[in-house]
């Protein structure tokens, strides 16, 4: 078992001393999420999920995700208590007709544009379902932000604790315009913008969550992370650097070893060009993924201490949050899960979600207790509607 505040060791205090009254001081002895779901169970209802899918051409995966969601949200427990899930799978089905819709109607704007002002003066080679197309895939990367944001609203406000429902305030449109151009600028800069995005984004997500009228606080400052990224940034590199490096030294050798001239590799290549060109970008994404795996632990160090920050500089009135999460288990989280995934062609999602809710109970600790009689219902009942644009434009899983 992990130490609860050792991943926490060399980071500066979430919080400012501020002083407390006694009877709202967060108890000493820290208390952990309890999961205790079992995968044949789980699989169960994941099985029965598919085959409905394959029986309704896939019009029953809104009921299907909403049953896999309650059995989640059941057997996950916070200081004795399990949480419930009351959303609908009416509620999601609408949400996608609605925003289906909408896309059918900006086709139509499209076409109308296409038909009525650029026809003649069309580029060679682009027709009116290329630009419907593209035109939806370049407003679909700022709606997949916003479809997380509203995703997330969503499910949280179908969600009670205690008999609490809980919500999400602030706007899905505005996290989405701010998703959007942090990740752009991210993007432009080399991604040297990758502390600032991942605190900038997960800030409205932390103030703006609610379990009935308790709110969260963040702490967290980029300046507090960023020294850290450049070490992990430039060390990426570095290694990059090495591992190309050793294997351009190594094909040299094997290329001289073998006798292999400038001729023969002229004549390889006239042999066939559409076989070089497969043959080369099958040996370049062999060498990326290969090169991707060494160098991994560097990017789970650098995520597991993100993780660690966030977590620690998160409050929720009187009760405080830490993990003790490590590389090792951000290795096991990300590389573990993509290949039970991979390898499974999708049918292990199931165990990534078993897996991934067994991580947050075994590494999630929590410092104190709510104060119940100062939280009362929120004002907000949520949407109406499921994510609708979560489910059309980004993997949104559970």
């Amino acid at each position: 078992m992990s130490d609860p505040v050792g991943g926490a060791v060399g980071l500066p205090p979430p919080f400012e001393p501020q002083p407390v009254p006694s009877h709202q001081a967060p108890a000493l002895t820290p208390t952990r999420p309890v999961y205790d779901g079992k995968l044949s169970e789980l699989y169960g209802i994941y099985l029965r999920h598919l085959l409905l899918m394959v029986l309704t051409l896939g019009w029953s995966r809104f009921w299907g995700r909403t049953r896999i969601r309650r059995y989640l949200w059941n057997h996950m427990a916070v200081l004795g208590d399990r949480f419930e899930y009351r959303g609908r799978g009416i509620e999601l089905m609408v949400g996608f007709l609605i925003v289906l819709a909408i896309l059918i109607l900006w086709a139509g704007v499209v076409w109308a544009i296409w038909h009525f002002g650029l026809h003649d003066r069309a580029v060679p080679g682009v027709d009116i379902v290329n630009l419907i197309f593209v035109s939806i895939a370049l407003i679909g990367v700022p709606l997949a932000y916003v479809g997380q944001y509203s995703g997330l609203r969503y499910k949280l406000s179908r969600t009670r604790w205690r008999g609490i429902r809980c919500a999400m305030e602030g706007s899905p449109w505005s996290y989405g315009a701010r998703a959007t151009f942090l990740n752009f600028a991210n993007a432009m800069t080399a991604r040297l913008l990758t502390p600032v995005v991942s605190v900038n984004l997960a800030r409205p997500r932390i103030i703006h969550a609610r379990v009935g009228t308790q709110g969260f606080d963040f702490a967290g400052n980029v300046g507090d992370i960023y020294g850290r990224y450049v070490g992990f940034y430039f060390l990426n590199i570095l290694a990059w650097a090495v591992a190309i490096g050793i294997a351009a030294a190594a094909l040299g050798g094997v290329i001289e070893r073998s006798g292999i001239g400038q001729e023969e590799i002229k004549a390889f290549g006239d042999l066939g060009r559409l076989r070089t060109i497969l043959l080369i970008a099958g040996a370049a994404f062999g060498a990326y993924i290969l090169f991707g795996v060494m160098i991994l632990p560097l990017r789970c160090w650098w995520r597991a201490y993100l993780y660690r920050y966030l977590v620690s500089h998160t409050r929720a009135g009187n009760v405080l949050f830490t993990t003790g999460i490590s590389t090792r288990q951000m290795w096991g989280y990300l590389v573990l899960n993509y290949l039970i995934v991979l390898l499974s062609f999708g049918l292990g999602w199931p165990w990534v979600m078993h897996r991934t809710l067994r991580l947050i109970a075994n590494e999630l600790w929590l410092y104190g207790a709510p104060d119940g009689s100062a939280i009362g219902q929120p004002p907000d009942k949520g949407p109406r509607f499921g994510e609708g644009l979560l489910d059309m434009f980004d993997v949104s899983g559970v």
